[in-house]
């Protein structure tokens, strides 16, 4: 038999774990496999157990080639996989293999040869038919982040009606088979389920209140993945369950890319049994779903983590602009800084952004980095915890912005940073 003109590669990998520890380390290899199997390149996996020792499993994973494993292997995902999986190992091996043929049983043989090439396995994301008894859903708000995750539900074959204020970022919903809506409340009109992706509370009080909630279905489910202050949160909560509507609470941590091939980390809060009704969804949109507790406690983190991504690209522009006016050149420092042990998966995608000059489109606008500051420290300055550090880098997020770059990524910053507080907006 001859080999497959494209031979699948093959990572077999011999993983010893403590003592212990089986039955946690099984469920949360199936979490990360959850993961993984939504690589487009990825072509199945497969956990095993030895028979003669409990604590030793080998794990094996087909690629479509070496480049697309080598690929995810460099990306944030493997790196989460990694920590999420280190407490179990104690031990084990990686071994790369490609695959030279396969023989299947004669049995099959036959079937196989008729299927012809239409029994080729088709990519994870092809955009497909609805899926029998796959949920209508409403997703309201087609940002950048947004966009992707309705792009992300079409995919898994959910029926979907959308709606953005912006009619033409609705157009490739369309084209992929979405219904596009004149209004939010005719998206959401008699609607179990509706996602809202919404820039910011006044948005979500003029769509969720103003039009929405009034024309749901009785008992209906809002997912907000909108980032908003922990007390407009819980506030949202208590209306929605006065007027006999549920809301899970749905922050997600990523970017645009992510959010289109289901890998964000989710994080909610709010009622579990209204969790576990959606708990499909967020599956789909993420690698990751970790429940916190009551309404608030998501938005808390998502502004906690919003923080450090600001002052991580405030520190990186000012390190850069001492840099280049010590007569370091930018983009070697930029590279070196990124190469670095010092650096993170946000900063060097970052440094990446500040190398190429690449400010649009964002993925993640500075007027939304400042107001996510601006939330943060409202709310700390409630609980009585000052946030002096982290107010010099939201004034300097305000400064962008009153210059005229608030649409642009919140990289731009460096551009500012060098140029001192006297420049203008970056054309």
């Amino acid at each position: 038999m001859e080999a497959d003109s494209r031979p699948l590669f093959r990572v077999l990998l011999r993983m010893q774990i403590r003592p212990g520890s089986r039955e946690e380390f099984e469920r949360t290899w199936r979490e990360v496999a959850a993961g993984i199997a939504r690589e487009p390149a990825n072509r199945g996996q497969a956990l095993l157990r030895s028979t003669a020792d409990e604590n030793e499993f080998f794990v094996v994973t087909d690629w479509e080639d070496e480049a697309s494993f080598r690929s995810f292997e460099r990306g944030a995902a493997h790196v989460e996989n990694r920590r999420r999986l280190q407490p179990y190992r104690q031990g084990g091996e990686m071994v790369l293999t490609e695959t030279v043929c396969t023989v299947p049983p004669a049995h099959e043989a036959q079937p196989a040869q008729a299927a012809g090439p239409a029994a080729q396995p088709r990519p994870a994301f092809e955009e497909r038919p609805p899926a029998e008894g796959a949920a209508a859903l409403a997703f309201i708000g087609l940002g950048n982040m947004g966009a992707g995750m309705a792009h992300r539900l079409l995919a898994a074959g959910h029926p979907l009606t959308v709606h953005n204020r912006t009619a033409a970022k609705a157009a490739p919903l369309a084209e992929a088979g979405a219904v596009v809506a004149a209004s939010p409340a005719e998206a959401a009109k008699g609607h179990s389920v509706v996602l809202l992706s919404l820039a910011d509370e006044a948005a979500v009080e003029e769509v969720l209140f103003g039009q929405v909630a009034e024309v749901l279905a009785p008992g209906a489910v809002v997912v907000d993945t909108s980032t908003v202050s922990p007390a407009y949160a819980r506030k949202s909560a208590a209306r929605l369950a006065r007027l006999g509507l549920r809301r899970v609470e749905a922050c997600v941590v990523g970017n645009p890319f992510q959010a289109r091939k289901g890998e964000l980390r989710v994080f909610t809060s709010g009622d579990e049994a209204d969790i576990a009704e959606v708990r499909g969804l967020l599956d789909t949109l993420g690698s990751q779903v970790v429940h916190l507790g009551a309404p608030g406690t998501a938005a808390t983190l998502k502004l906690i983590f919003n923080l450090l991504l600001g002052a991580q690209v405030a520190s990186l522009a000012e390190a850069v602009a001492y840099g280049v006016a010590a007569g370091l050149d930018r983009e070697r420092l930029l590279t070196s800084v990124a190469q670095s042990g010092f650096s993170s998966v946000v900063l060097r995608f970052r440094a990446e952004l500040m190398r190429k000059g690449s400010y649009e489109p964002a993925f993640f606008r500075s007027a939304l980095m400042e107001k996510d500051l601006r939330l943060a420290l409202s709310d700390a300055a409630t609980a009585g915890v000052p946030l002096p550090v982290l107010e010099a880098v939201r004034e300097r997020f305000a400064y962008v912005n009153s210059a005229g770059d608030g649409d642009k990524d919140a990289s731009v910053l460096l551009e500012h940073t060098v140029r001192g507080n006297g420049g203008g907006a970056v054309r």
